[in-house]
């Protein structure tokens, strides 16, 4: 009998890792499964091969994807740096280029999908990148905002380094904003009081 053969992506890093990758293989992080049960599912969520054809593979070709998965089992890049401009289904996506002039409409959807943020990231990233489109060398213009639940899916694509680094961004940018605009105001409270 002859063995099927069929040719698998297998991701050797993070960078080849989608938001819906990331968000399937840690929602079976937090299952109870076996350990041969867990495998099974990982190689489904990150090869998309599907359990069947996952049960007639032979042992030594798992145990070589796996081998290249292993970076799955250290901690995703925790990058400071927020990654702005990135290539994507042949585009090219930048992150909203000035967060000060944010739209009611964007700051509500992301305040909204935040809620339950692991769940929504596809969400949120297609907030914050979308298509570019004007750039010089130092700036870019993206496309307006226009909300809708087929590019929420399309989203679902998207790669997660990217998307982890909007995140961390964020989260440093929560840490330093307090102390910052601390010293600030005391800077011109001292200002105030040596004009009276």
């Amino acid at each position: 009998m002859e063995r099927e053969k069929r040719s698998v992506a297998i991701p050797n890093s993070w960078d080849g890792i989608t938001i819906q990758m990331f968000q399937k293989f840690e929602e079976l992080k937090k299952k109870n499964l076996k350990e041969d049960e867990f495998n099974k599912q990982v190689l489904s969520v990150i090869c998309d091969i599907d359990g069947e054809m996952v049960d007639r593979m032979e042992v030594k070709s798992i145990k070589k994807i796996f081998k290249s998965l292993s970076f799955l089992d250290r901690e995703i890049p925790n990058t400071e740096e927020l990654i702005k401009k990135v290539e994507w289904n042949g585009k090219k996506y930048g992150f909203i280029p000035n967060l000060s002039e944010i739209t009611m409409g964007e700051y509500v959807d992301i305040e909204d999908y935040c809620k339950d943020g692991q769940k929504n990231l596809h969400k949120i990233m297609s907030v914050l990148y979308r298509p570019i489109v004007k750039e010089t060398k130092t700036r870019y213009s993206i496309a307006p905002y226009k909300p809708s639940e087929e590019l929420e899916e399309e989203f679902l694509d998207f790669p997660v380094l990217p998307s982890i680094s909007a995140l961390s961004f964020f989260f440093h940018l929560g840490k330093t904003l307090p102390s910052v605009l601390v010293k600030y105001l005391r800077k011109e409270r001292e200002k105030l009081r040596k004009r009276a």
